[in-house]
């Protein structure tokens, strides 16, 4: 990966507690923020289900990008585990992360809608954005055309790609929020 975008999926082992819970999810999106902070990795948007993480990243390279994402696994998996409470604390993490590298607007566009409406995918149900994602900061919605990642974790696009480059993928033009998510070409957690 040089200089790009890519969609990237953290699981957790089977049997701790959804990282959807409030307290949770404050380590979650602390995590992420550290990390866009560093400066290796910019995490643009992200999806928190109970038992894995959704994240869309830009990295200059794929050192970087490895890199960037075990500085994330590591801090969360020691923030989760003193949240836990885990007497003999272990790894969180059942893998490294898998990773798919975007490369094309159709691609980009439908990992999009695939992150930040995975709620939809998953059944849960919820009849609105998902507070669990960045879904309300995405500008990129018809019916939010312009919203502001002023009080997300996340952080602005600076990809061709992820700033525009999607919307000239298949559907062209803004998403809608009942856009449903497609699977195909996408890595499935």
């Amino acid at each position: 990966m040089k200089g790009g975008v890519a969609h990237v999926t953290i699981k957790p082992k089977k049997g701790f507690r959804s990282l959807r819970m409030d307290e949770e999810m404050a380590v979650v999106k602390a995590a992420i923020a550290r990390v866009n902070r560093g400066g290796l990795v910019r995490i643009v948007e992200f999806s928190v289900m109970s038992n894995h993480v959704h994240l869309i990243v830009e990295a200059e390279n794929s050192g970087d990008l490895s890199k960037g994402m075990a500085s994330l696994n590591t801090g969360l998996g020691m923030r989760l585990n003193r949240l836990w409470g885990r007497v003999r604390p272990g790894s969180v993490f059942a893998e490294r992360f898998h990773l798919e590298v975007i490369t094309s607007p159709t691609q980009m566009r439908n990992v999009l809608k695939y992150v930040l409406r995975n709620d939809v995918h998953h059944g849960l149900g919820l009849g609105v954005l998902d507070p669990c994602s960045s879904a309300m900061s995405f500008g990129g919605f018809a019916e939010r055309r312009g919203a502001s990642k002023v009080d997300c974790v996340s952080v602005e696009a600076r990809s061709w790609l992820l700033r525009t480059g999607w919307m000239k993928g298949g559907g062209r033009g803004l998403l809608t929020i009942h856009d449903i998510p497609r699977v195909t070409g996408v890595l499935q957690a």
